[in-house]
């Protein structure tokens, strides 16, 4: 199976609630290894995220030519883009990578970047996933359970120092994977929020303990290119300015 060595991220904020039914969701990127997309609307009673004004896609591709085409050109796979409050739209390249995911292959998860090309520099995107295993084991309240979890440890990240965005979804058709993304001033204090004493490295241990979900990837990627606005502002202004 080929692994993706770039990727396109796309945050689209409507004016308000915004359903499956009320988007043409029947586009694909150009050339994309893989397409997810969903809401990041809070999680309802069974497990999948209510519609609410926040919709977010995720693309894989193997060469940085497709990725930058798709980059550039969003309305083509994403026609009411332009009719939306606002959207932010990124370039990334992964230089880390660890874990599974079903994203490239529902019945086979695994790898999905290949990450082995170095670190080219830039601001920090993390993206992470996390999934579980469907058929007549999989406990609901579990995966409520779990979703909840990561709402109340995106409000915790929300407010850590060094943050500049970050960003829930779950793709809207189901048994797919759901992911996190957070953009960072600087790896420090990335690496600070994920992994010293506080609600993060607190959930991260009980993962361990208790086995929380089934499945989840990690990977650490540097924003190539960015265009757009994220609650009104570049969120990439602060890394600039930093810089």
């Amino acid at each position: 199976m080929e692994l993706a060595r770039f990727a396109t991220f796309h945050r689209i904020r409507f004016a308000g609630m915004t359903d499956a039914e009320m988007l043409d969701l029947m586009g694909r990127p150009q050339d994309a290894l893989a397409w997810r997309i969903g809401t990041a609307g809070p999680v309802g009673p069974d497990g999948v995220r209510l519609p609410g004004n926040v919709w977010c896609g995720l693309a894989l591709f193997p060469d940085i030519h497709s990725a930058r085409a798709v980059f550039q050109s969003p309305g083509e796979f994403l026609p009411f883009v332009d009719d939306a409050a606002e959207s932010w739209h990124a370039l990334i390249q992964p230089f880390m990578h660890r874990g599974e995911c079903n994203i490239l292959d529902r019945n086979n998860p695994g790898l999905f970047f290949d990450a082995s090309f170095g670190d080219p520099g830039g601001p920090c995107l993390v993206l992470t996933s996390a999934g579980f295993v469907a058929g007549p084991n999989l406990v609901m309240e579990r995966v409520l359970s779990f979703r909840r979890a990561v709402d109340r440890a995106k409000e915790w990240m929300d407010a850590q120092p060094g943050i500049l965005a970050a960003e829930v979804f779950t793709p809207y058709t189901r048994g797919e994977d759901g992911f996190t993304v957070s953009l960072w001033k600087d790896d420090e204090s990335m690496l600070a929020a994920a992994y010293r004493p506080g609600h993060h490295r607190s959930e991260i241990d009980r993962h361990k303990s208790e086995c929380v979900m089934d499945r989840s990837s990690f990977t650490r990627s540097r924003v190539m290119d960015a265009r757009g606005r994220w609650n009104g502002s570049d969120p990439l202004q602060a890394w600039s300015s930093a810089s």
